[in-house]
């Protein structure tokens, strides 16, 4: 009779660390997937971004998504004011960051471009969803370690860029980024 009861208990326990680690995974997997998705900037955000009137609204929608104020620069008569934006910024060397994005923002506060360097699947991602958006291509240019293709619909001018970018570590990888301006 004991040795029932000792391998019961036995049996309740090992389920019950099952039941426990399966909910610590599962949490797991639910912020690592949200950790990645607030990152990520669709080209309907990119695109209800670049069309705000004011670029207050702009900085809080990139804040609730976990983005960081990095920096900015005021504009003037011919130079657009620039609010600068950091994704997962790295606390031993503040060059690098997951991502980045910039608001350039006119003389009445309206965002007129914004540029975005995130991962490399959110801007195939992008890529791939141009021409089901209106986007047909304009242009292409290669330059130094630089590729650079101009899309336009109705709204909007987006150039794709792909360059390569040095790494935390010391070395190199290809990375993309998007400007999109309001025509």
């Amino acid at each position: 009779m004991d040795v029932y009861l000792l391998t019961n208990n036995y049996s309740n326990y090992t389920n019950n660390t099952n039941i426990m680690k399966t909910k610590i995974l599962t949490l797991l997997l639910l912020f690592i997937t949200f950790s990645a998705t607030a990152q990520t900037l669709s080209l309907a955000e990119l695109q209800n971004i670049c069309k705000l009137s004011n670029w207050q609204t702009g900085n809080d929608i990139l804040t609730r998504k976990g983005w960081e104020f990095y920096g900015s620069v005021k504009g003037d008569e011919s130079h657009y004011a620039i609010i600068s934006f950091a994704y997962d910024l790295s606390d031993w060397n503040g060059d690098y960051a997951s991502g980045w994005a910039r608001l350039f923002i006119d003389d009445d506060g309206h965002v007129e471009r914004v540029y975005y360097n995130g991962p490399n699947a959110a801007m195939n991602t992008i890529k791939n969803s141009l021409a089901a958006n209106g986007y047909k291509r304009i242009n292409s240019e290669i330059d130094n370690s630089n590729i650079t293709t101009i899309y336009a619909n109705n709204t909007f001018e987006l150039k794709f860029s792909t360059f390569t970018s040095d790494t935390q570590l010391g070395g190199t990888k290809a990375s993309s980024s998007i400007t999109l301006s309001r025509k």
